[in-house]
Protein backbone atom coordinates (compact mmCIF):
# COMPACT_ATOMS: atom_id res chain seq x y z
CA UNK A 1 0.00 0.00 0.00
CA UNK A 2 1.40 3.39 -1.01
CA UNK A 3 1.10 6.13 1.61
CA UNK A 4 0.94 9.58 0.04
CA UNK A 5 2.15 12.33 2.35
CA UNK A 6 0.63 15.70 1.57
CA UNK A 7 2.90 18.79 1.74
CA UNK A 8 2.60 20.86 4.91
CA UNK A 9 0.52 24.01 4.64
CA UNK A 10 2.03 27.33 5.75
CA UNK A 11 0.57 27.12 9.26
CA UNK A 12 1.90 23.58 9.77
CA UNK A 13 5.32 24.62 8.40
CA UNK A 14 5.42 27.54 10.85
CA UNK A 15 4.47 25.22 13.74
CA UNK A 16 7.19 22.73 12.74
CA UNK A 17 9.85 25.45 12.66
CA UNK A 18 8.80 26.81 16.07
CA UNK A 19 8.71 23.28 17.56
CA UNK A 20 12.18 22.48 16.26
CA UNK A 21 13.64 25.76 17.45
CA UNK A 22 11.69 25.87 20.72
CA UNK A 23 11.41 29.60 20.19
CA UNK A 24 9.07 32.10 18.56
CA UNK A 25 11.82 34.70 18.26
CA UNK A 26 12.68 33.95 14.62
CA UNK A 27 12.36 37.15 12.54
CA UNK A 28 9.18 37.16 10.44
CA UNK A 29 11.04 37.70 7.16
CA UNK A 30 13.29 34.67 7.82
CA UNK A 31 10.31 32.51 8.80
CA UNK A 32 8.43 33.52 5.63
CA UNK A 33 11.42 32.77 3.41
CA UNK A 34 11.92 29.28 4.89
CA UNK A 35 8.22 28.48 4.44
CA UNK A 36 8.25 29.78 0.85
CA UNK A 37 11.37 27.84 -0.15
CA UNK A 38 10.30 24.65 1.67
CA UNK A 39 7.05 24.43 -0.29
CA UNK A 40 5.66 22.12 2.39
CA UNK A 41 8.67 19.77 2.56
CA UNK A 42 9.41 19.02 6.27
CA UNK A 43 12.87 17.60 5.45
CA UNK A 44 13.85 20.92 3.82
CA UNK A 45 12.74 22.76 6.95
CA UNK A 46 14.67 20.38 9.22
CA UNK A 47 17.88 20.78 7.21
CA UNK A 48 17.59 24.59 7.06
CA UNK A 49 17.20 24.69 10.86
CA UNK A 50 20.26 22.42 11.23
CA UNK A 51 22.23 24.70 8.89
CA UNK A 52 21.35 27.64 11.19
CA UNK A 53 22.71 25.64 14.13
CA UNK A 54 25.87 24.73 12.15
CA UNK A 55 26.55 28.42 11.50
CA UNK A 56 25.74 29.76 14.96
CA UNK A 57 22.57 31.60 13.92
CA UNK A 58 20.79 29.46 16.54
CA UNK A 59 22.51 28.90 19.89
CA UNK A 60 21.35 26.48 22.60
CA UNK A 61 20.67 28.11 25.97
CA UNK A 62 18.74 26.54 28.85
CA UNK A 63 17.36 23.75 26.66
CA UNK A 64 16.03 26.12 23.99
CA UNK A 65 17.47 27.96 21.00
CA UNK A 66 18.27 31.64 21.05
CA UNK A 67 18.49 33.57 17.81
CA UNK A 68 21.85 35.31 17.30
CA UNK A 69 22.60 38.38 15.16
CA UNK A 70 23.83 36.03 12.42
CA UNK A 71 20.23 35.12 11.60
CA UNK A 72 19.81 38.22 9.42
CA UNK A 73 22.73 37.22 7.17
CA UNK A 74 21.61 33.60 6.63
CA UNK A 75 21.14 32.60 3.00
CA UNK A 76 18.38 30.04 2.49
CA UNK A 77 19.16 27.86 -0.56
CA UNK A 78 16.57 27.23 -3.25
CA UNK A 79 16.40 23.41 -3.09
CA UNK A 80 16.92 20.60 -0.59
CA UNK A 81 20.00 19.45 -2.54
CA UNK A 82 21.47 22.95 -2.22
CA UNK A 83 20.79 22.94 1.53
CA UNK A 84 22.46 19.55 1.97
CA UNK A 85 25.45 20.42 -0.23
CA UNK A 86 25.99 23.66 1.70
CA UNK A 87 25.92 21.73 5.01
CA UNK A 88 28.35 19.12 3.67
CA UNK A 89 30.68 21.83 2.30
CA UNK A 90 30.85 23.47 5.72
CA UNK A 91 32.19 20.31 7.36
CA UNK A 92 35.86 20.22 8.32
CA UNK A 93 37.80 18.81 5.33
CA UNK A 94 38.65 15.34 6.69
CA UNK A 95 35.17 14.89 8.17
CA UNK A 96 33.70 15.83 4.79
CA UNK A 97 36.02 13.31 3.10
CA UNK A 98 34.88 10.62 5.56
CA UNK A 99 31.21 11.33 4.80
CA UNK A 100 31.93 11.02 1.08
CA UNK A 101 33.75 7.70 1.52
CA UNK A 102 30.78 6.44 3.55
CA UNK A 103 28.40 7.53 0.76
CA UNK A 104 30.25 5.26 -1.69
CA UNK A 105 29.81 2.25 0.62
CA UNK A 106 26.05 2.80 0.62
CA UNK A 107 23.02 4.11 2.51
CA UNK A 108 24.19 1.95 5.42
CA UNK A 109 27.81 1.10 6.11
CA UNK A 110 29.81 -1.06 8.52
CA UNK A 111 32.30 0.69 10.79
CA UNK A 112 34.94 -1.97 10.01
CA UNK A 113 34.65 -1.38 6.24
CA UNK A 114 34.77 2.41 6.59
CA UNK A 115 37.91 2.21 8.75
CA UNK A 116 39.56 -0.06 6.17
CA UNK A 117 38.68 2.16 3.17
CA UNK A 118 39.42 5.49 4.91
CA UNK A 119 42.84 4.54 6.31
CA UNK A 120 44.32 7.95 5.50
CA UNK A 121 41.75 9.78 7.66
CA UNK A 122 42.63 10.12 11.35
CA UNK A 123 40.28 10.18 14.37
CA UNK A 124 37.50 8.37 12.49
CA UNK A 125 35.43 7.67 15.62
CA UNK A 126 35.52 11.32 16.71
CA UNK A 127 34.44 12.38 13.22
CA UNK A 128 31.63 9.82 13.18
CA UNK A 129 30.44 11.11 16.57
CA UNK A 130 30.32 14.63 15.11
CA UNK A 131 28.38 13.45 12.03
CA UNK A 132 25.90 11.73 14.37
CA UNK A 133 25.51 14.86 16.47
CA UNK A 134 24.98 16.94 13.31
CA UNK A 135 22.24 14.47 12.25
CA UNK A 136 23.91 13.30 9.02
CA UNK A 137 24.04 9.67 10.18
CA UNK A 138 22.76 7.45 12.97
CA UNK A 139 24.20 4.37 14.63
CA UNK A 140 22.67 0.91 14.59
CA UNK A 141 23.70 -2.70 15.20
CA UNK A 142 23.52 -5.48 12.65
CA UNK A 143 25.06 -8.97 12.60
CA UNK A 144 26.90 -8.01 15.82
CA UNK A 145 28.79 -5.45 13.73
CA UNK A 146 28.71 -1.73 14.39
CA UNK A 147 26.83 -0.19 11.49
CA UNK A 148 25.74 3.34 10.57
CA UNK A 149 22.90 4.60 8.43
CA UNK A 150 22.59 7.88 6.55
CA UNK A 151 19.67 9.57 8.24
CA UNK A 152 18.09 10.33 4.86
CA UNK A 153 18.79 8.80 1.44
CA UNK A 154 19.18 12.31 -0.02
CA UNK A 155 22.15 13.00 2.28
CA UNK A 156 23.96 9.95 0.91
CA UNK A 157 23.00 10.77 -2.69
CA UNK A 158 24.17 14.39 -2.39
CA UNK A 159 27.52 13.42 -0.85
CA UNK A 160 28.01 10.71 -3.49
CA UNK A 161 27.16 13.05 -6.39
CA UNK A 162 29.82 15.52 -5.19
CA UNK A 163 32.67 13.01 -5.78
CA UNK A 164 34.52 13.12 -9.09
CA UNK A 165 33.71 10.11 -11.30
CA UNK A 166 37.34 8.93 -11.43
CA UNK A 167 37.63 9.13 -7.63
CA UNK A 168 34.35 7.23 -7.26
CA UNK A 169 35.67 4.34 -9.35
CA UNK A 170 38.77 4.06 -7.16
CA UNK A 171 36.68 4.16 -3.98
CA UNK A 172 34.23 1.49 -5.19
CA UNK A 173 37.14 -0.88 -5.86
CA UNK A 174 38.62 -0.06 -2.44
CA UNK A 175 35.28 -0.89 -0.83
CA UNK A 176 35.17 -4.24 -2.67
CA UNK A 177 38.74 -5.06 -1.55
CA UNK A 178 37.88 -4.11 2.03
CA UNK A 179 34.79 -6.34 2.08
CA UNK A 180 36.90 -9.23 0.73
CA UNK A 181 39.43 -8.66 3.52
CA UNK A 182 37.16 -7.90 6.50
CA UNK A 183 34.38 -10.42 5.75
CA UNK A 184 36.51 -13.13 4.16
CA UNK A 185 35.06 -15.74 6.57
CA UNK A 186 31.49 -15.13 5.35
CA UNK A 187 31.96 -13.61 1.92
CA UNK A 188 28.91 -15.42 0.51
CA UNK A 189 26.69 -12.92 2.36
CA UNK A 190 28.20 -10.06 0.36
CA UNK A 191 28.30 -11.35 -3.24
CA UNK A 192 25.56 -8.97 -4.41
CA UNK A 193 27.23 -6.00 -2.75
CA UNK A 194 30.64 -6.98 -4.14
CA UNK A 195 29.19 -7.21 -7.65
CA UNK A 196 27.72 -3.71 -7.26
CA UNK A 197 31.02 -2.17 -6.15
CA UNK A 198 33.11 -4.01 -8.78
CA UNK A 199 30.66 -2.90 -11.48
CA UNK A 200 30.84 0.75 -10.38
CA UNK A 201 34.61 0.43 -10.15
CA UNK A 202 34.51 -0.82 -13.76
CA UNK A 203 36.09 -4.20 -12.97
CA UNK A 204 33.44 -5.94 -15.08
CA UNK A 205 34.99 -9.43 -15.02
CA UNK A 206 34.94 -9.49 -11.23
CA UNK A 207 31.47 -7.94 -11.17
CA UNK A 208 30.17 -10.74 -13.40
CA UNK A 209 31.90 -13.39 -11.27
CA UNK A 210 30.23 -12.07 -8.09
CA UNK A 211 26.86 -11.73 -9.84
CA UNK A 212 26.91 -15.42 -10.76
CA UNK A 213 27.96 -16.35 -7.22
CA UNK A 214 25.13 -14.19 -5.84
CA UNK A 215 22.71 -16.08 -8.11
CA UNK A 216 24.04 -19.41 -6.87
CA UNK A 217 23.63 -18.30 -3.24
CA UNK A 218 20.06 -17.17 -3.90
CA UNK A 219 19.24 -20.58 -5.42
CA UNK A 220 20.58 -22.33 -2.32
CA UNK A 221 17.95 -20.61 -0.19
CA UNK A 222 15.22 -21.08 -2.82
CA UNK A 223 15.10 -17.37 -3.69
CA UNK A 224 14.49 -18.20 -7.37
CA UNK A 225 13.29 -14.74 -8.47
CA UNK A 226 16.32 -13.13 -6.81
CA UNK A 227 18.60 -15.70 -8.47
CA UNK A 228 17.02 -14.95 -11.86
CA UNK A 229 17.66 -11.23 -11.31
CA UNK A 230 21.36 -11.87 -10.63
CA UNK A 231 21.74 -14.17 -13.65
CA UNK A 232 20.03 -11.64 -15.94
CA UNK A 233 22.41 -8.96 -14.71
CA UNK A 234 25.33 -11.31 -15.36
CA UNK A 235 24.13 -11.90 -18.94
CA UNK A 236 23.83 -8.15 -19.54
CA UNK A 237 27.35 -7.75 -18.14
CA UNK A 238 28.65 -10.30 -20.68
CA UNK A 239 26.99 -8.39 -23.53
CA UNK A 240 28.79 -5.14 -22.69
Amino acid sequence: VDIVLEPLNDQMSKALIENMMKTEALPRNVMDKIIQRADGNPFFIEEVVRSFIDQGALIVKNGAFEVSAKIETMIIPQTINDVLMARIDRLEEKTRDLLKVASVIGRSFFHSILVEVAKTINEIDRRLAYLKEAQFIRELKKFKELEYLFKHALVQETAYASILHTKRKVLHLKVAESIEKVFNHRLHEFYGMLSYHCSNGEDLDKAEEYLIKAGEEALKVSASSEALHYYQDALRSEER
